[in-house]
């Protein structure tokens, strides 16, 4: 069944809506309602197209290469992997679309494209039909049975573009309270190093002013 990708309101227009680098199509006024905390994205295919998609349609990605199937399997895979449930799927989407993308850029997109379908294949399998349906723990056995299969590529391709992309995302870092790297800034010296909010503060004696260079 093909899902509405936004409702339309009021005189029948629809939302205004932007699309980024990553291919993300956002609803302005549902963003400042939610901040991407949302949990619970869905896959759908509209006019021949797959969408990831916000429950509360505050957002949406397109998808070039994988099915509905091949892209909410992979969704729910990025969160079993590295479950943090104060950071909303948009950035697991995010993961998913830069697989979507290399599939679809590659030489041999066929062969690429085989490698996630196979892969959730497997998975679905291993988990008894349907990954997306079993709780966490048989979530974990199937991706644990991935990772010590006879060709763990699929499984690595995944939790590599996690590491490298889900934790390199600069939103994510501020969910997480972390503020960047310090070199562009000139170092952390001038920048709150000690910024220990869970200590009193030391005397002026233990901890003299910072000096510039």
């Amino acid at each position: 069944m093909a899902h509405k990708l936004f409702d339309r309101r009021g005189d029948g227009a629809p939302p205004l809506v932007q699309r980024d680098d990553a291919g993300l199509i956002i609803d302005r006024r549902a963003v400042l309602k939610t901040a991407f905390a949302t949990i619970g994205a869905y896959a759908a295919t509209a006019a021949g197209v797959t969408w990831v998609i916000a429950p509360d349609r505050a957002w949406a990605m397109e998808f070039a290469a994988f099915d509905e199937k091949t892209a909410s399997t992979l969704l729910q895979m990025a969160r079993a992997l590295y479950p943090h449930e104060k950071v909303g799927d948009v950035h697991y989407a995010k993961v998913v679309k830069s697989l979507d993308d290399a599939v679809a850029g590659s030489d041999d997109a066929s062969a690429a494209l085989a490698v996630y379908t196979d892969g959730v294949a497997r998975l679905n399998e291993t988990a008894g039909g349907d990954f997306n349906a079993v709780d966490a723990d048989a979530k974990e056995a199937a991706l644990q049975a991935e990772a010590d299969g006879e060709d763990p590529s699929f499984f690595q391709a995944v939790r590599g573009q996690m590491v490298n992309g889900f934790y390199n995302d600069p939103e994510v870092w501020k969910i997480f309270g972390y503020q960047g790297a310090s070199y562009e800034e000139g170092g952390y010296l001038f920048r709150g190093f000690d910024d220990l909010s869970w200590l009193p503060a030391p005397s002026k004696e233990a901890s003299p002013p910072a000096q510039d260079a």
